[in-house]
């Protein structure tokens, strides 16, 4: 019996994420998460003091890493690879959960779309294969859980779907946004019974979020960390920071209080007054998509918040005919992946062998490169917010070598030229 279509994707991405999730990483993130399960599961410590995400993700890697540890205690064998912090299999089963979470979210994408396409050019983009296979961060459980909000929305359930908005937002902060904008138009509209359920759900499914760092250590980290950080508060000084924007003009910018809140204030706006005029879900899509955009702009973003864009991209494109979005949502994970690889990071053999090691020396390790990566991610937004404003369009082949141009441009006034210099801010 031939396999379908379908099944050929599936086998084929999973297949792709099997082979990098064991000798690929990133050395921080998977040394963090290989820590706090270990003393764990060998001393009954729950280390949340020194887990750099939400608690959420250490209690969803631990039935993961339960099979692991059984494993072990059974005689299976495991190595390192190279210089990496975790272990081949180790590294498999701590990212489980975000390849499940793609997995799950190409299901979702052809449930709201009911195609197959857009699902295939979400599981197969490498921006997603790289960051939960490869990388090893957790991005894909948040956007799981707001696909699947998306999803009840679609299906008129908007109470729950304010629920998996919640969920989302206790695994990464950005899961707060459609949840907020909802929260808003019930406000408006003067639904106030759904308006109170959907804020006690919050609070609960919030507060359970918070209880565990709140108990065994961990709270300080969290609001520095992550909330202050998230919103602006905690200033960009002492942070790399990936916004050409903050790297150009950082004193003018950092005038701005708060422009995380900015941006949310702005998008919340703009959905308000759609909201009236077209269907609720594309318009909640469409500004939960441009808040990620915006907010890779003029926040402090980590390289890690541009796989937010893809699914979200593919979708609306799916649901307002834009089939040059979808498709140029792939051109947008390839060109990510290799800027990311190649600049935002200490070099291609960070994932690869653990050390701050380039491989290609002639697109990475020159002067400038943080400048050149941030110039060219600003350029792959505008393009993407170009195909979400202006009229539905096809494809043309002529953006790759637009893409590659900027490149070009960017390397030379940014590393050659060496503008940021210039400027003083180098």
């Amino acid at each position: 019996m031939r396999p379908t279509r379908k099944q050929l994707v599936i086998l084929s991405g999973i297949g792709i994420r099997l082979a990098l999730a064991p000798v690929a990483g990133h050395p921080y993130d998977m040394g963090i998460y290989a820590f706090t399960q270990r003393v764990y599961f060998q001393d009954g410590i729950v280390g949340l003091k020194t887990l750099s995400v939400l608690p959420l993700i250490f209690f969803i890697q631990l039935p993961f890493y339960a099979i692991y540890a059984s494993l072990e205690v059974l005689g299976l064998g495991d190595v390192q690879l190279m210089y990496h912090t975790s272990l081949m299999l180790e590294s498999v089963f701590l990212k489980a959960p975000f390849i499940l979470g793609d997995i799950g979210i190409f299901l979702l994408i052809q449930k709201i779309t009911g195609r197959l396409l857009p699902a295939t050019l979400f599981f197969l983009n490498p921006l997603t294969i790289f960051e939960s296979s490869a990388w090893g961060i957790y991005d894909s459980s948040m956007l799981l859980a707001v696909v699947y909000g998306l999803l009840l929305m679609k299906e008129g359930r908007t109470t729950a779907s304010s629920l998996a908005f919640v969920v989302g937002g206790a695994l990464k902060l950005f899961g707060f946004l459609p949840y907020g904008m909802l929260l808003l138009r019930n406000l408006i509209n003067r639904q106030f019974r759904s308006l109170a359920i959907q804020i006690l759900s919050g609070m609960i499914i919030t507060a359970l979020t918070v209880m565990p760092i709140v108990l065994f250590g961990g709270f300080f980290l969290f609001l520095t960390g992550f909330l202050f950080r998230f919103i602006g508060l905690s200033g960009v000084t002492g942070l790399t920071n990936y916004s050409i924007l903050y790297l150009l003009f950082r004193n003018s910018l950092n005038r701005i209080p708060s422009p995380t809140l900015l941006v949310l204030f702005v998008v919340s706006s703009l959905f308000l007054i759609e909201t009236r005029q077209r269907d609720s879900l594309t318009a909640l899509l469409k500004w939960t998509l441009v808040g990620a955009i915006l907010l890779n702009i003029f926040s402090q973003a980590e390289p890690q918040w541009l796989a937010w864009i893809v699914p979200l991209a593919i979708i609306y494109g799916s649901l307002t005919q834009r089939s040059g979005l979808q498709v140029y949502t792939f051109l947008y994970g390839v060109a990510s992946t290799v800027f990311i690889t190649t600049m935002a990071e200490p070099g291609t053999g960070f994932e690869t062998l653990g050390l701050q090691t380039h491989f290609l020396p002639f697109l990475e390790g020159y002067q400038n490169t943080l400048y050149v990566y941030a110039m060219m991610t600003f350029v792959l937004l505008l393009l993407m917010s170009a195909y979400i404003f202006y009229k539905p369009i096809k494809f043309r082949f002529e953006i790759i070598a637009v893409v590659a141009l900027a490149y070009l441009q960017a390397y030379f006034w940014l590393s050659v030229v060496n503008v940021p210099h210039i400027l003083g801010v180098a």
